[in-house]
Protein backbone atom coordinates (compact mmCIF):
# COMPACT_ATOMS: atom_id res chain seq x y z
CA UNK A 1 0.00 0.00 0.00
CA UNK A 2 1.12 2.82 -0.73
CA UNK A 3 -0.82 5.56 0.93
CA UNK A 4 1.08 6.46 3.56
CA UNK A 5 4.32 6.92 2.03
CA UNK A 6 2.03 9.48 -0.62
CA UNK A 7 0.50 11.23 2.29
CA UNK A 8 3.52 11.84 4.08
CA UNK A 9 5.33 13.35 1.28
CA UNK A 10 2.15 15.28 1.23
CA UNK A 11 2.74 16.55 4.64
CA UNK A 12 6.26 17.20 4.55
CA UNK A 13 5.43 21.17 4.43
CA UNK A 14 3.75 21.00 7.93
CA UNK A 15 8.04 20.82 8.46
CA UNK A 16 8.07 24.84 7.98
CA UNK A 17 6.18 25.70 10.71
CA UNK A 18 7.28 27.64 14.11
CA UNK A 19 4.55 27.79 15.50
CA UNK A 20 1.83 25.96 17.74
CA UNK A 21 -1.86 25.42 15.54
CA UNK A 22 -4.86 23.65 17.66
CA UNK A 23 -6.26 21.65 14.58
CA UNK A 24 -3.11 19.93 13.82
CA UNK A 25 -2.64 18.87 17.09
CA UNK A 26 -6.57 17.41 16.69
CA UNK A 27 -5.80 15.66 13.53
CA UNK A 28 -2.89 13.67 15.30
CA UNK A 29 -4.41 13.18 18.26
CA UNK A 30 -2.17 14.50 20.14
CA UNK A 31 -3.03 18.05 21.99
CA UNK A 32 -0.28 20.19 23.59
CA UNK A 33 -0.55 22.18 26.99
CA UNK A 34 2.07 25.39 27.13
CA UNK A 35 4.11 23.45 29.41
CA UNK A 36 4.53 20.90 27.18
CA UNK A 37 5.16 23.40 24.13
CA UNK A 38 8.31 24.82 26.29
CA UNK A 39 9.82 21.26 26.95
CA UNK A 40 9.41 20.78 23.44
CA UNK A 41 11.19 23.59 22.16
CA UNK A 42 14.02 23.64 25.28
CA UNK A 43 14.78 19.82 23.99
CA UNK A 44 14.62 21.19 19.98
CA UNK A 45 17.21 23.74 21.13
CA UNK A 46 19.50 21.47 23.04
CA UNK A 47 19.71 19.38 20.08
CA UNK A 48 19.60 21.69 17.28
CA UNK A 49 16.30 21.97 15.79
CA UNK A 50 13.89 24.52 16.25
CA UNK A 51 10.81 23.91 14.02
CA UNK A 52 7.62 23.34 15.92
CA UNK A 53 6.56 21.81 12.42
CA UNK A 54 8.74 18.82 12.69
CA UNK A 55 6.87 17.55 15.90
CA UNK A 56 3.56 17.66 13.94
CA UNK A 57 5.27 15.67 10.97
CA UNK A 58 6.81 13.59 12.89
CA UNK A 59 3.51 12.53 14.52
CA UNK A 60 1.52 12.25 11.54
CA UNK A 61 3.68 9.34 10.11
CA UNK A 62 2.85 7.77 13.27
CA UNK A 63 -0.70 8.11 12.81
CA UNK A 64 -0.59 6.88 9.40
CA UNK A 65 0.97 3.79 10.52
CA UNK A 66 -1.16 3.29 13.18
CA UNK A 67 -4.44 3.77 10.53
CA UNK A 68 -2.36 0.40 8.59
CA UNK A 69 -2.06 -1.52 12.14
CA UNK A 70 -5.88 -0.81 13.00
CA UNK A 71 -7.10 -2.32 10.01
CA UNK A 72 -5.54 -5.76 11.13
CA UNK A 73 -4.06 -7.14 7.88
CA UNK A 74 -1.01 -8.82 8.65
CA UNK A 75 0.09 -8.65 4.26
CA UNK A 76 -0.33 -5.58 4.12
CA UNK A 77 1.07 -3.79 7.07
CA UNK A 78 4.38 -6.09 6.41
CA UNK A 79 4.01 -4.39 2.87
CA UNK A 80 4.65 -1.25 4.06
CA UNK A 81 7.09 -1.63 6.67
CA UNK A 82 9.32 -3.77 4.32
CA UNK A 83 9.35 -0.59 2.12
CA UNK A 84 10.06 1.70 4.87
CA UNK A 85 12.49 -0.25 6.51
CA UNK A 86 16.23 0.95 5.72
CA UNK A 87 18.00 -0.98 7.69
CA UNK A 88 21.51 -3.16 6.81
CA UNK A 89 21.06 -6.03 8.96
CA UNK A 90 24.20 -7.69 7.74
CA UNK A 91 25.86 -6.79 11.53
CA UNK A 92 23.79 -8.40 13.19
CA UNK A 93 22.92 -11.54 11.43
CA UNK A 94 26.78 -11.80 11.91
CA UNK A 95 26.17 -11.64 15.65
CA UNK A 96 22.86 -14.01 15.35
CA UNK A 97 25.22 -17.32 15.20
CA UNK A 98 25.81 -17.23 18.29
CA UNK A 99 24.15 -19.79 20.41
CA UNK A 100 23.60 -17.34 22.85
CA UNK A 101 20.19 -15.09 24.23
CA UNK A 102 19.94 -12.17 22.45
CA UNK A 103 19.10 -9.56 25.06
CA UNK A 104 18.24 -6.85 22.32
CA UNK A 105 17.20 -3.52 24.33
CA UNK A 106 15.43 -0.77 22.65
CA UNK A 107 14.86 2.67 23.59
CA UNK A 108 11.29 3.94 22.82
CA UNK A 109 12.96 6.47 19.96
CA UNK A 110 11.68 7.15 16.34
CA UNK A 111 9.70 3.81 14.86
CA UNK A 112 11.33 1.52 17.52
CA UNK A 113 7.58 -0.64 17.04
CA UNK A 114 8.42 -0.90 13.70
CA UNK A 115 12.47 -1.92 14.18
CA UNK A 116 11.30 -4.65 16.55
CA UNK A 117 8.95 -5.95 14.43
CA UNK A 118 11.37 -6.26 11.56
CA UNK A 119 13.74 -7.56 13.38
CA UNK A 120 11.47 -10.05 15.60
CA UNK A 121 10.52 -11.38 12.02
CA UNK A 122 13.77 -11.70 10.99
CA UNK A 123 14.72 -13.61 14.08
CA UNK A 124 11.65 -16.00 14.66
CA UNK A 125 12.87 -18.60 12.34
CA UNK A 126 16.34 -18.64 13.67
CA UNK A 127 15.04 -18.74 17.26
CA UNK A 128 12.70 -18.41 20.07
CA UNK A 129 11.45 -14.48 20.19
CA UNK A 130 9.58 -12.33 22.70
CA UNK A 131 8.92 -9.14 23.74
CA UNK A 132 9.56 -8.17 27.38
CA UNK A 133 7.73 -4.78 28.56
CA UNK A 134 5.57 -3.31 31.26
CA UNK A 135 2.22 -5.02 31.68
CA UNK A 136 -0.71 -2.83 29.92
CA UNK A 137 -2.51 -2.32 33.18
CA UNK A 138 0.36 -0.33 34.95
CA UNK A 139 2.06 0.96 31.95
CA UNK A 140 -0.56 3.09 29.26
CA UNK A 141 -0.06 2.44 25.96
CA UNK A 142 1.71 -0.60 25.70
CA UNK A 143 -1.40 -2.42 24.53
CA UNK A 144 -0.06 -2.09 20.97
CA UNK A 145 2.27 -4.76 22.07
CA UNK A 146 -0.93 -7.11 23.23
CA UNK A 147 -2.82 -6.28 20.08
CA UNK A 148 -0.05 -7.29 18.30
CA UNK A 149 0.28 -10.72 20.02
CA UNK A 150 -3.32 -10.87 19.40
CA UNK A 151 -2.92 -11.04 15.36
CA UNK A 152 0.57 -10.02 14.13
CA UNK A 153 2.27 -12.82 15.91
CA UNK A 154 0.84 -15.88 18.13
CA UNK A 155 2.32 -19.06 19.30
CA UNK A 156 2.26 -20.90 16.37
CA UNK A 157 5.09 -18.26 14.63
CA UNK A 158 8.04 -18.24 17.16
CA UNK A 159 6.91 -14.76 18.82
CA UNK A 160 5.80 -14.72 22.31
CA UNK A 161 5.21 -11.49 24.67
CA UNK A 162 5.76 -11.44 28.46
CA UNK A 163 4.98 -8.84 30.89
CA UNK A 164 7.44 -7.14 33.37
CA UNK A 165 6.04 -9.17 36.24
CA UNK A 166 7.40 -11.85 38.56
CA UNK A 167 6.03 -14.89 36.27
CA UNK A 168 6.92 -13.03 33.09
CA UNK A 169 10.74 -11.91 34.45
CA UNK A 170 11.15 -15.81 35.49
CA UNK A 171 9.78 -17.05 31.49
CA UNK A 172 12.33 -14.37 30.11
CA UNK A 173 15.57 -16.00 32.33
CA UNK A 174 14.63 -19.51 31.41
CA UNK A 175 14.20 -18.73 27.58
CA UNK A 176 17.38 -16.76 27.57
CA UNK A 177 19.24 -19.38 29.06
CA UNK A 178 17.92 -21.75 26.38
CA UNK A 179 19.24 -19.50 23.68
CA UNK A 180 16.14 -17.19 22.52
CA UNK A 181 16.03 -13.82 21.67
CA UNK A 182 14.30 -11.25 23.84
CA UNK A 183 13.38 -7.34 23.59
CA UNK A 184 13.47 -5.57 26.45
CA UNK A 185 13.02 -1.47 26.64
CA UNK A 186 15.50 -0.43 28.92
CA UNK A 187 14.62 4.14 28.98
CA UNK A 188 11.93 3.49 31.56
CA UNK A 189 11.21 2.20 35.17
CA UNK A 190 9.01 1.11 37.31
CA UNK A 191 10.31 2.09 40.70
CA UNK A 192 12.54 5.24 40.79
CA UNK A 193 13.85 4.45 44.44
CA UNK A 194 15.99 1.21 42.69
CA UNK A 195 17.22 4.20 39.41
CA UNK A 196 20.50 5.39 39.41
CA UNK A 197 21.74 8.64 37.89
CA UNK A 198 23.72 9.16 34.70
CA UNK A 199 24.38 12.14 32.34
CA UNK A 200 22.05 11.60 29.58
CA UNK A 201 21.50 14.38 26.62
CA UNK A 202 23.10 17.12 29.08
CA UNK A 203 20.81 16.24 32.02
CA UNK A 204 20.47 13.59 34.87
CA UNK A 205 18.56 10.85 34.20
CA UNK A 206 17.62 8.12 36.45
CA UNK A 207 18.09 4.39 34.44
CA UNK A 208 16.99 0.86 36.09
CA UNK A 209 19.96 -1.60 35.75
CA UNK A 210 18.10 -4.46 35.02
CA UNK A 211 18.70 -4.59 31.47
CA UNK A 212 22.65 -5.63 32.62
CA UNK A 213 21.24 -7.92 35.26
CA UNK A 214 19.34 -9.71 33.58
CA UNK A 215 22.04 -10.48 31.28
CA UNK A 216 24.71 -11.82 34.26
CA UNK A 217 22.30 -13.79 35.42
CA UNK A 218 21.57 -15.94 32.26
CA UNK A 219 24.96 -14.93 30.04
CA UNK A 220 22.92 -13.50 27.12
CA UNK A 221 24.69 -10.47 24.89
CA UNK A 222 22.96 -7.47 25.53
CA UNK A 223 22.97 -5.99 21.47
CA UNK A 224 22.21 -2.46 21.50
CA UNK A 225 19.94 -1.10 18.91
CA UNK A 226 18.29 2.13 18.03
CA UNK A 227 15.48 3.04 15.18
CA UNK A 228 16.53 6.60 13.61
CA UNK A 229 14.09 7.68 11.75
CA UNK A 230 15.08 8.92 7.89
CA UNK A 231 15.80 11.99 6.13
CA UNK A 232 12.76 12.41 3.82
CA UNK A 233 8.95 10.24 3.51
CA UNK A 234 7.92 7.60 5.44
CA UNK A 235 10.68 5.24 6.36
CA UNK A 236 13.03 4.01 9.19
CA UNK A 237 16.24 2.31 9.83
CA UNK A 238 17.68 0.17 12.76
CA UNK A 239 21.38 0.23 13.80
CA UNK A 240 23.15 -1.45 15.85
CA UNK A 241 26.74 -1.78 18.37
CA UNK A 242 28.20 -4.57 18.87
CA UNK A 243 26.78 -6.22 22.22
CA UNK A 244 27.42 -4.63 25.41
CA UNK A 245 31.10 -6.39 27.47
CA UNK A 246 30.18 -8.98 29.23
CA UNK A 247 30.53 -8.17 32.93
CA UNK A 248 33.24 -9.60 34.94
CA UNK A 249 32.10 -13.23 35.98
CA UNK A 250 30.44 -13.13 39.27
CA UNK A 251 33.80 -14.00 41.53
CA UNK A 252 32.63 -16.38 44.78
CA UNK A 253 31.61 -14.10 47.57
CA UNK A 254 31.35 -10.99 45.43
CA UNK A 255 29.62 -8.35 47.22
CA UNK A 256 26.48 -6.37 45.88
CA UNK A 257 28.19 -3.72 45.24
CA UNK A 258 30.38 -4.90 43.37
CA UNK A 259 27.79 -6.40 41.03
CA UNK A 260 25.94 -3.39 41.12
CA UNK A 261 29.16 -1.44 39.90
CA UNK A 262 29.20 -3.90 37.22
CA UNK A 263 26.12 -3.45 35.99
CA UNK A 264 25.81 0.11 36.31
CA UNK A 265 29.20 0.43 33.88
CA UNK A 266 27.11 -2.16 31.17
CA UNK A 267 23.75 0.47 31.22
CA UNK A 268 26.14 3.35 30.91
CA UNK A 269 28.04 2.10 27.61
CA UNK A 270 24.49 1.22 26.59
CA UNK A 271 23.00 4.48 27.05
CA UNK A 272 26.43 5.92 25.74
CA UNK A 273 24.94 4.42 22.81
CA UNK A 274 21.83 5.86 23.07
CA UNK A 275 23.03 9.09 23.35
CA UNK A 276 25.03 9.11 20.42
CA UNK A 277 21.36 9.03 17.99
CA UNK A 278 19.31 10.88 20.35
CA UNK A 279 21.25 14.23 20.79
CA UNK A 280 20.85 15.57 18.11
CA UNK A 281 16.88 13.40 17.49
CA UNK A 282 15.45 14.17 20.75
CA UNK A 283 11.93 15.11 19.10
CA UNK A 284 11.72 11.32 18.23
CA UNK A 285 12.37 10.20 21.75
CA UNK A 286 8.90 9.35 23.19
CA UNK A 287 9.76 10.24 26.48
CA UNK A 288 11.71 13.77 25.69
CA UNK A 289 9.13 16.10 27.61
CA UNK A 290 9.34 14.15 30.92
CA UNK A 291 13.00 14.03 31.00
CA UNK A 292 13.28 18.10 30.07
CA UNK A 293 10.40 18.82 32.38
CA UNK A 294 11.76 16.26 35.54
CA UNK A 295 15.18 16.17 34.84
CA UNK A 296 17.66 19.49 35.34
CA UNK A 297 21.97 19.38 34.58
CA UNK A 298 23.86 16.64 35.52
CA UNK A 299 26.51 17.56 38.30
CA UNK A 300 29.53 15.97 38.27
CA UNK A 301 32.01 15.70 41.02
CA UNK A 302 35.52 15.67 40.84
CA UNK A 303 37.34 12.59 42.26
CA UNK A 304 39.13 15.24 44.88
CA UNK A 305 36.13 17.20 45.95
CA UNK A 306 34.45 13.41 46.79
CA UNK A 307 35.52 13.55 50.44
CA UNK A 308 34.34 17.33 50.79
CA UNK A 309 31.17 17.34 49.35
CA UNK A 310 30.12 14.01 51.93
CA UNK A 311 30.98 16.30 54.58
CA UNK A 312 29.02 18.48 54.05
CA UNK A 313 26.06 16.15 53.58
CA UNK A 314 27.30 14.55 56.78
CA UNK A 315 26.38 18.02 58.49
CA UNK A 316 23.33 18.98 56.23
CA UNK A 317 20.65 19.21 59.05
CA UNK A 318 17.93 17.83 56.55
CA UNK A 319 20.49 14.60 56.59
CA UNK A 320 20.54 14.77 60.45
CA UNK A 321 18.19 12.62 62.76
CA UNK A 322 16.10 14.45 65.06
CA UNK A 323 17.57 15.69 68.28
CA UNK A 324 14.30 15.78 70.16
CA UNK A 325 10.43 14.38 69.22
CA UNK A 326 8.06 17.16 70.88
CA UNK A 327 4.35 14.87 71.62
CA UNK A 328 1.39 17.42 70.07
CA UNK A 329 -1.36 14.62 71.67
CA UNK A 330 -3.61 16.34 73.80
CA UNK A 331 -2.64 16.45 77.45
CA UNK A 332 0.53 15.34 76.51
CA UNK A 333 3.75 17.10 77.98
CA UNK A 334 6.61 18.93 76.26
CA UNK A 335 9.86 17.87 77.08
CA UNK A 336 11.91 20.35 79.48
CA UNK A 337 15.05 22.33 77.57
Amino acid sequence: MLIPQLLTQLARPLRRLDRRIAWIESIIKTPLTDDDEHYLRVAWAESGNTRFGEYYYWYLQKLFVANVLRRGNRTEFLSLLSRADRTDYSAFDELARTPRGLLIAVPHHAHYILSIIMLAERLRHERKTFLFYGNPETHPGNEIFDRLNGWFWNEDNGVGFVHDTRKGLATAMRELRAGAAVFILPDVFKDENATFPINFCKRSMSIMLGTAALSRRTDALIVPMISTPVTSGLGFRSVFAPPCADPEPAAQGQSERSLLADDYRVMRGLFAFYEHYMQHQLIYWQNVRQHIAQNGPHLEVPRSDVARVAGLLARDPDMLAPTAVIDLRRDATAPTC
